[in-house]
């Protein structure tokens, strides 16, 4: 299990490290994350080590969750200044992503059909 800690703090550090070095928007850990999903996208598998950690971190994350919501208290001016904005995107967004799920839904029950 150490390995797989190991594993985890070492994808985060190199997403650190590029998001740092490259002055991105995007947080370390989220650079990390695709990092280690394209790592075992090419390994092909996970390992036990790895497994047990996400496992064992998975139980706390709604823990997660509460700095996220700080964040947003600490942001309340620009949030009320970008109001509309931000939500008319996440209707928009919302919107595209139920149309683009339901016709993918619909092409592959139609694919199966075929199929049978």
């Amino acid at each position: 299990m150490l390995k797989g800690i190991i594993v985890l703090l070492v994808f985060q550090f190199f997403g650190e490290c590029i998001s740092k070095f490259f002055e991105l928007l995007v947080p370390g850990p989220v650079i990390g994350m695709i990092l280690l999903l394209v790592f075992l996208m090419i390994r092909k598998s996970s390992f036990a080590s790895l497994d047990n950690a996400v496992f064992l971190h998975l139980r706390y994350l709604p823990m997660l969750f509460i700095p996220a919501a700080m964040g947003i208290i600490t942001q309340i001016d620009i949030i009320t200044k970008e109001f509309w904005a931000i939500l008319i995107s996440l209707l928009v967004g919302t919107i595209i992503a139920l149309i683009f799920s339901a016709k993918l839904m619909d092409y592959l029950t139609s694919k199966k059909q075929e199929e049978s």
